[in-house]
């Protein structure tokens, strides 16, 4: 118990001493993520800032595509697969060694 006590402190004294301009950062993240800075905070100290906001964007624009009917569903694909399976999965030809 001591020891997730002693990451927890790290992470608070981290946060407590962001800059300005981080802080802003950190608060600008959590908006566009749709939380809050103290929600996000542990994935940004572990992963880091770039990596947490390359993350956020990635499902920004994965739920834009979704929503522009730019996606497949998974049981399109998995639909496609299975025929893909039916098709070609017996066709294996044995050569002679």
């Amino acid at each position: 118990m001591a020891v997730m006590d002693s990451k927890l402190n790290k992470q608070a004294a981290a946060l407590a001493a962001l800059s300005v301009a981080d802080s802003a950062r950190l608060e600008k993240l959590a908006s566009l993520a749709g939380s809050t800075a103290e929600h996000i905070w542990p994935a940004v100290y572990r992963y880091g800032f770039r990596d947490v906001e390359e993350s956020v964007q990635a499902d920004l624009d994965a739920q834009a595509e979704h929503a522009a009917g730019l996606t497949i569903s998974h049981e399109d694909v998995m639909a496609k697969a299975q025929r893909m399976i039916e098709t070609h999965g017996g066709q294996r030809k044995c050569r002679a060694g």
